[in-house]
């Protein structure tokens, strides 16, 4: 059995390929809702990560003293059920994954470039809790691993 888990990072680190990472995914509880219990507890796994990896993204790009952050991107990854975990917040539990085999990721999701554009001008003039914000307000495209590689060219 495995546990459908969301990994915050961005897209250069997806390229590079995940060694180690944190993921978020419902407790216990809530993967054993079934249904469309589960469906809505996923959903808001992705979005909680989704909010970790710009953080992630805007807080790498300033640290290295850059103007243009990686897209960021949520990974829909099958952990194995002996991941450890720790609570994030009520409902929610942070996996510790070593070793992602990227054959167990089941999709990738990035931001339209559109939106990511807009919040990079935002995050320069206003900084990155407006942009994080503004990021909020949109909704993740879903790709197949398999366009992983075409992704790599054509966003970054």
């Amino acid at each position: 059995m495995s546990i459908r888990c969301y990994i915050p990072t961005t897209l250069t680190a997806l390229g590079a390929g995940l060694g180690t990472a944190h993921a978020v995914a419902p407790d216990a509880r809530g993967r054993d809702a079934g249904g469309d219990e589960l469906e809505a507890q996923e959903f808001d796994a992705l979005c909680i990560a989704a909010a970790l990896a710009a953080t992630q993204s805007f807080e790498a790009a300033s640290a290295a003293g850059s103007d243009s952050p990686s897209p960021r991107a949520v990974v829909a990854y099958d952990a194995p059920d002996s991941s450890p975990a720790e609570e994030l917040t009520t409902g929610f539990e942070v996996l510790a994954l070593t070793g992602v085999d990227m054959t167990s990721i089941a999709s990738i999701h990035l931001d339209e470039t559109e939106a990511w554009d807009e919040a990079v001008d935002i995050v320069a003039r206003q900084g990155h809790e407006e942009a994080e914000d503004h990021l909020g307000d949109s909704d993740l495209l879903w790709y197949d691993v398999s366009e992983l590689p075409e992704l790599l060219r054509t966003r970054e």
